[in-house]
């Protein structure tokens, strides 16, 4: 072999040694590329949201779902979480109460005083509900007043909103003291003071049903009253309000559902005035609700506490059976909203008393802020009944020297304040403070009390000075 033929040969060993280097090195880059950037292959996940019942798998970043076969990773599955709503009683504006939100100095009403030992707790829950039992309508239209024909001044709507409301129920007994115009003024200004409402409508265009999401959650809220003492509509303005009618509002929680409502809220305007106790007609209407599909039943209008329960469903199959003669209850799937999952539990608030009155009257001062936790299921998003607490309130009426005051107070600070060296109460509140509590706790047997003294807003709570 001569040189040249040598060194061509030499040339051709060194090109295939790089070569075979090159390979080598190429593979283990790619191998260390792999165990460095495994996690941010695509993962297939639940998508908890992924159609209009919640369920889905398509993965989270878009693309075709994975095939079955070995080799896959297991879908990631996302832990639960939770939600909270918090829900109040009455918020009505007697007269001496709009004379206490008159401001001398700058000639206008604000009410703000009156929920500011409250609001750090109502901003706590994710979803702040009341009912306003007064019109919104305006001082033109009759002036400002209070029973028994009420209107108070629009400023009220953001006072609430500022207080943490969120949604109020517009259908009671006093939706129509300043007629149809009174209503659509009441409405605007909640519009204004961006508070969301439902049971009252301008126009037949305005949904019965009001949708919001939280938490991720879709909601759908419901509210009626048994009636407007007597004040009536024209027969054109029929829309306006809604009344308490079963078929029409299992048909509203149908039609929510079918829109995608996972969670359904109604508020009821309905009992007996000054009845600690529910008639025959809020339970079987309660039961017949519950069993249409609705989740939550929070009740106003008696202006005192009424128990609070959760219902399982099968308790409401078990009623269901007993009422069709011995059939099953899977026999009425119309009747029945079939619930899956852990979604198991109902509930029932049959009166939430008085949030904020001059009413008088122990019962009628005291009552609760009512806090539901749900939580959501991870691998669908639906939710779920978790428990109810409640936290005892009670409504100052009067400040020391007898002025009118109408401060809503957690009844555990009031208490505080009451063994202090300068209580801010006298007269009926003095006396009423300490009985309240054991009256609020009797009145709700199957509930959580909540107590605030060890938790982090009680600093908050206690910062204020009293006046």
């Amino acid at each position: 072999m001569n040189s040249n033929s040598s060194r061509m040969l030499n040339r051709k060993k060194r090109k295939a040694r790089q070569a075979l280097f090159l390979a080598v090195a190429s593979f283990c880059l790619l191998a260390l590329l792999f165990f460095v950037f495994q996690d941010a292959l695509p993962v297939y996940s639940y998508n908890v949201f992924g159609n209009q019942n919640g369920q889905g798998n398509e993965p989270v970043d878009g693309s075709a779902p994975a095939a079955a076969g070995k080799g896959l990773r297991p879908p990631v599955i996302p832990e639960d979480w939770e939600f909270t709503i918090i829900s109040t009683g009455d918020i009505m504006m007697h007269s001496p109460q709009i004379k206490a939100g008159w401001q001398s100095e700058s000639k206008s009403y604000d009410f703000s005083f009156m929920f500011e030992r409250i609001a750090p707790l109502l901003r706590q829950g994710d979803l702040v509900i009341g009912n306003l039992e007064t019109p919104l309508a305006g001082e033109s239209n009759r002036g400002f007043t209070g029973y028994p024909m009420f209107n108070a001044p629009e400023i009220l709507a953001r006072n609430l909103k500022d207080a943490g409301f969120d949604v109020v129920s517009t259908a009671n007994n006093h939706s129509l003291d300043r007629g149809f115009q009174g209503l659509c003024t009441t409405l605007d200004n909640l519009d204004a003071a961006e508070l969301l409402y439902t049971g009252t409508f301008r126009s037949p265009e305005e949904s019965r049903i009001l949708k919001l999401e939280t938490a991720g959650v879709r909601i759908a809220l419901i509210a009626a009253t048994y009636g407007t003492n007597g004040l009536t509509l024209a027969k054109d303005k029929g829309f306006a309000i809604n009344y308490i009618n079963a078929g029409q509002l299992l048909a509203d929680i149908s039609q929510a559902r079918q829109e995608g409502a996972q969670y359904v809220i109604v508020m009821l305007h309905w009992g007996v005035e000054y009845q600690t106790k529910p008639n025959k007609e809020q339970t079987e209407l309660a039961q017949t609700l519950l069993k249409g599909g609705a989740d939550l039943i929070l009740g106003n209008h008696p202006h005192v506490l009424q128990r609070g329960e959760a219902i399982h469903l099968a308790e409401l199959y078990a009623q269901t059976e007993k009422q069709s003669s011995g059939q099953a209850a899977a026999d009425f799937p119309s009747l029945v909203y079939k619930a899956s999952g852990k979604d198991q539990m109902k509930f029932v608030m049959y009166s939430q008393g008085n949030f904020v009155s001059n009413q008088e009257g122990m019962d009628r001062l005291s009552s609760i802020l009512l806090k539901l936790t749900l939580g959501v299921d991870g691998a669908t998003g639906e939710p779920y009944f978790k428990n109810a607490e409640y936290i005892p309130i009670y409504t100052q009426r009067r400040d020391r020297q007898g002025f009118s005051r109408h401060q809503v107070w957690p009844l555990e600070l009031a208490l505080a304040e009451l063994a202090g060296e300068k209580p801010p109460f006298g007269g009926e509140d003095k006396s009423n403070v300490p009985k309240a509590w054991d009256y609020i706790i009797k009145s709700q047997p199957a509930l959580s009390l909540l107590t605030l003294e060890d938790t982090p807003v009680w600093s908050e709570l206690t910062e204020k000075p009293v006046p």
